[in-house]
């Protein structure tokens, strides 16, 4: 069963290809639901192997897309087309997949949007860019098959302008804290000057001492001493003298 599904599916094909005319130069992107792009002269991007379901330059007048809207059938040539959107979902299990395209939006070049199912049974996928290696998608070829490589979009013309990414904040400019001003110098202050020193051999003395006794003094005179200086062992005489003082 599966071989005879593969060789009707090529028949298809291989009819579609031969009986084709050249459609010019149909430029475009191509979308797969793995993220991958494609871009370039578009010979075939199908989305089934009935006529409706594909454009491409291998196609005759450049294909068309044809889906089911409230029960009518609605069909926009390639040479209207401006974009075609597909949204696949797997409607059997993990172990037995059965991958369908539940809803398509095509949106013509005048901006009308168009929203609907396929008519055709068999959702497949195959795209075919100028110089570029075909990718295709055919839920009955086996190991060979992977949903990644489905039509998701396709937009003809320029590609559409990718998103900006956000303008990451500027880092506010960290402001130097104010320099910490330096205390006043202190005001010097005059160091007393330094006494003197002796010169070697000399005793300083204290001034002499004057009292005066109020009173009446008896008698006046002078007595004096020798002492000797016990570090240099010079001799040094002392005189007091007495004085009579009137009374006041």
């Amino acid at each position: 069963m599966l071989k005879t599904s593969l060789i009707v599916i090529a028949m298809v094909l291989l009819g579609v290809s031969a009986f084709a005319q050249d459609a010019g130069k149909l430029e475009g992107t191509v979308y797969l639901r793995s993220g991958q792009t494609l871009s370039g002269v578009i010979r075939i991007a199908e989305l089934g192997v009935v006529p409706g379901s594909g454009i491409g330059t291998l196609l005759g007048g450049g294909g068309a897309f044809t889906v089911e809207v409230d029960g009518e059938d609605r069909t926009v040539p390639a040479s209207d087309l401006k974009m075609l959107e597909a949204s696949w979902a797997n409607v059997g299990t993990e172990q037995d997949p059965s991958w369908k395209i539940e809803q398509i939006t095509l949106t013509t070049k005048e901006g009308e949007k168009i929203v609907g199912k396929p008519t055709w049974l068999i959702h497949a996928s195959e795209v075919s860019i100028e110089g570029q290696p075909a990718v295709h998608a055919f839920p009955l070829a086996g190991t060979d098959f992977s949903p990644d490589n489905f039509i998701t979009k396709i937009v003809l013309g320029e590609p559409l302008p990718e998103e900006a990414p956000a303008e990451t904040p500027a880092a506010p400019e960290e402001v130097a804290p104010p320099a910490e001003e330096a205390p006043p110098a202190e005001e010097a202050v005059e160091a007393p000057p330094a006494e003197e020193a002796p010169a070697e051999g000399e005793i300083s003395l204290p001034p002499p001492l004057v009292s005066e006794v109020a009173g009446n003094i008896v008698g006046e005179g002078q007595m004096s001493f020798i002492i000797t200086c016990p570090k240099c062992g010079q001799k040094i005489k002392i005189i007091i003298k007495a004085e009579a003082v009137t009374e006041q």
